[in-house]
């Protein structure tokens, strides 16, 4: 696929000139807006550090603060001029893309304050890229569409100038180890979080419709323009879009394009887009995956005016219509009675006895007559709905759904052959269908934890049809009740009292909701926050095996690695000089015993081992001149070592007689310099082997991992603690599992399970090894709900290719 084909049909790409203006004025509006947030900025942070000191009753804590805040102000221009650079570099970056370097540096350890300041922009970026991701990745695709005319290639979300990283990065770099203490720190962060998510929010909505009024990568050819909005409600961003009261589209029946009048309270239409992929999903995927059986009495029909078609629960099912219908005629263009979909347009006929619209023989289903409906499934045996989310199962959980309602409304008196959907209706259906089967399929392995989501098909077809905020705002109760649902069975399998105990709680939810929920939204709310509670209190436990787990793993590493280290030091020492007994007796034991437990406490770099290695030294240099007979500088360098040997002989645990006694012994041999001098050679000793999970879980071979890609390998280093897995035992049984510790050391993983518990141990080469044959699984760390949405996307995108009887596993 060529660049090409990133403009939609009927547009074609910019002149060179004309992006280039347009590429200057979003680069311009980009840095004055993200350089605004600095405006002010030290003049709130000295503020606050000031209303802080007249409560706090820690003046120095409060004069640190203080001090510390009068020094950034005084930079503020330098600050400033730094931050704006880091900006201007990053569209610089991108407008003239160059191969990234090869960083041959080694690792290095950050002090504690760097990794704070780190590890506080971090945090920034991941939550503003949360918040913004919708127009972020509307963003990306239109600034990709830009790139061609500038004769740019194709660059990956990482390199967009615009995206949060940047000016978090930017702010961090600002920053020296001491430029901040840590109330200081969290002030300055939390006002940076404030002023970005706003600036970033309105600089989004602003450089978005610049590149869409002067070039849109995506935009739908021959699509007829939506009016303009007269001060109609617009939701938070995603499937649902605003619309003008009284906006009805000319030939369509009230409510049958989604535009409705005040006093209806169906809900907005989702985007035209929306409806485009789901009659495509339809067609694609219900047509493949089978309908149930024609209803007794009726007869061919296909494309009939509504008589005596076969029963179709769902469009495009054979060689039918929409709806329940076996068919209708005189449909839109292209979506005549094999259309699968289309509105039927006003016929002059009018409303039935039970509320339905008639439209050439065929009688759309009232918003009450369906909520009706679903009201009846929600006491029912949700069996079908279950059997439809498991793996084996050969027909889409839209599909049954729509088989329940076309029972449901046979006991309603309704004749399902005579009936048919609206549209907006069909696309709530496959909606829920489609994220709950995807939300099963990647959370819910295990019968108990399928049956939730089987119980929740028919309150969630409520839902959807009678609030688009469902697929619209992080926020709706409905989404947060799926989210903790998700969480809580993720891989869970009930082999232990604690995870019984989580399913117990998730069953309550469901059936707080199932027993409940009639039209009040806020049943969603009380079982999500039930079980929230629930999962918080889990949680909190989890980190504290985690942390115990992460501890005894980087404890024995850093013991294992700080012997290695001074062991090496030793045997090079013991190997270039001869030395006496006694001395070298000292070295092999209480000096080694010091420098490990130096090393230990206070690191390779601190003044504290530097003074530990000089009592060898001062040793070795006393020893070679007791053989040259220059006892004046033995006795000077005796008394110079006298108080770092204290300090030794106390971090070995002896008391006072057993330090005089070793001391004595040091004298003794530097005493006679023709004492028997000799090298020692030292064997380094290799550490007690220890369990290799990738090679006793894993099944792989000693060295296997050198043979992966390079390239996976390199993906596997850069994940980041919190990854989210899922391991496949060799039996199939699949469990989730999280990264919760990395070592600075070895950058080996350890991987636990949903308790928090050590599972595995790995090298990122290991960890390649295992990726590549499938035993380990890389998951989204994104929530499960957006995860599902992402998922359900890419379905509709591709229809042809979405599965019927499985669903795509997270990655």
């Amino acid at each position: 696929m060529d660049d090409n084909s990133r403009y939609a049909g009927g547009h074609g790409p910019l002149t060179r000139p004309s992006a280039e203006k347009v590429f200057e004025s979003v680069r311009r509006d980009a840095v004055t807006a993200l350089s605004g947030v600095l405006a002010g900025f030290w003049g709130d942070i000295e503020e606050q550090v000031r209303l802080a000191s007249i409560a706090s009753p820690d003046s120095r804590a409060i004069y640190d603060d203080r001090l510390a805040i009068r020094l950034l102000s005084q930079r503020a221009l330098e600050l400033a001029s730094r931050y704006r650079e880091a900006l201007e570099t990053a569209f610089d970056q991108w407008r003239n893309p160059r191969p990234r370097a090869v960083d041959n540096k080694s690792l290095s350890l950050m002090s504690e304050a760097q990794l704070e300041i780190h590890l506080s922009g971090q945090q920034i970026v991941e939550l503003l890229e949360y918040q913004l991701m919708h127009p972020l990745h509307t963003l990306h695709e239109r600034l990709d569409a830009l790139a061609t005319p500038l004769g740019l290639p194709r660059q990956g979300p990482a390199t967009n100038p615009l995206r949060p990283e940047v000016p978090v990065q930017a702010f961090v770099k600002l920053f020296g180890e001491d430029d901040l203490t840590p109330e200081l720190r969290r002030l300055v962060f939390l006002q940076l979080e404030k002023r970005l998510s706003k600036a970033l929010d309105e600089l989004y909505t602003k450089i978005n419709a610049q590149l869409q009024h002067g070039f849109s990568a995506r935009e739908e050819a021959g699509n007829a323009p939506l009016p303009p909005q007269a001060g109609g409600w617009t939701p938070d961003g995603g499937l649902v879009e605003g619309r003008a009261p009284h906006s009805e589209a000319p030939g369509l029946p009230p409510g049958a394009g989604g535009r409705l009048s005040e006093s209806d309270q169906r809900p907005l239409r989702y985007r035209e887009s929306v409806h485009q992929q789901l009659r495509a999903w339809r067609q694609a995927v219900l047509r493949r995956g089978g309908g149930p059986a024609p209803a007794s009495g009726g007869g061919g029909g296909g494309g009939g005016s509504g008589g005596g078609g076969s029963v179709s629960p769902f469009p495009g099912h054979g060689d039918h219509g929409g709806g329940f219908s076996g068919g209708h005629a005189g449909g839109p263009a292209g979506n005549g009675g094999g259309g699968g979909g289309g509105y039927a347009p006003m016929n002059g006929q009018g409303m039935s006895a039970g509320g339905g619209q008639w439209f050439n023989g065929v009688r759309m289903l009232a918003p009450q007559e369906l909520m009706g409906i679903a009201d009846m499934l929600q006491g029912d045996d949700p069996e079908p709905y279950v059997r439809a989310l498991t793996d084996e199962a050969d027909r889409p959980l839209s599909a049954v759904i729509r088989d329940q309602i076309v029972s449901g409304s046979r006991q309603m008196g309704l004749d399902p052959t005579q009936t048919r959907f609206n549209e907006v209706d069909e696309d709530a259906i496959d909606l829920v269908g489609i994220m709950l089967q995807t939300l099963a399929r990647g959370y819910a392995p295990m019968p108990r934890s399928r049956a939730m989501y089987g119980r929740l098909v028919p309150p969630y077809l409520k839902l959807a049809l009678s609030d688009d905020g469902l697929f619209d705002q992080r926020g709706h109760p409905g989404r947060r009740l799926l989210e903790a649902l998700s969480e809580a069975c993720d891989g869970n399998s009930g082999e232990t009292p604690q995870d019984q105990q989580t399913l117990t709680h998730a069953e309550l939810a469901v059936d707080k909701v199932v027993e409940e929920f009639r039209d009040d939204k806020t049943i969603f709310e009380l079982a999500a926050a039930e079980l929230r509670e629930h999962l918080d209190q889990q949680r909190k436990m989890r980190e504290v095996a985690e942390q115990r787990a992460s501890e005894a793993v980087g404890g024995r590493e850093r013991l294992q690695h700080a012997r290695r280290t001074v062991d090496e030091l030793l045997a090079a020492k013991m190997s270039q000089h001869a030395l006496t007994e006694g001395i070298a007796e000292f070295l092999t034991g209480h000096w080694r015993h010091h420098l490990v437990q130096t090393w230990l406490r206070e690191g390779p770099s601190s003044a504290q081992y530097l003074s530990a290695l000089s009592i060898g030294d001062g040793l070795i240099q006393a020893d070679l001149d007791a053989s040259r007979c220059e006892g004046g500088k033995v006795a000077d360098k005796i008394l110079e070592l006298q108080g770092p040997l204290g300090r030794c002989y106390a971090s070995c645990g002896l008391d006072a007689s057993a330090a005089r006694d070793s001391l004595a012994r040091i004298v003794s041999a530097l005493a006679f310099p023709d004492q028997a001098r000799q090298l020692h050679p030292l064997a380094v000793e290799d550490a007690a082997p220890e369990v290799n999970d990738a090679v006793q879980w894993g099944g792989l071979r000693p060295g296997a991992g050198a043979d992966v890609d390079p390239a996976l390998v390199a993906r596997i280093r850069r994940l980041r603690i919190g990854q989210n897995l899922r391991l496949v035992e060799e039996d199939g049984r699949e469990t989730s599992a999280r990264i919760a510790w990395s070592s600075p050391l070895s950058a080996r993983f350890l991987i636990v399970n949903r308790r928090g518990m050590r599972k595995l141990v790995l090298s990122p080469e290991d960890m390649a090894a295992l990726v590549a044959r499938g035993r380990i699984v890389l998951r989204s760390s994104e929530p499960p709900f957006d995860e599902a949405m992402r998922e359900m996307w890419q379905q509709l995108e591709l229809p042809d290719m979405a599965p019927t009887s499985s669903a795509p596993r997270s990655s």
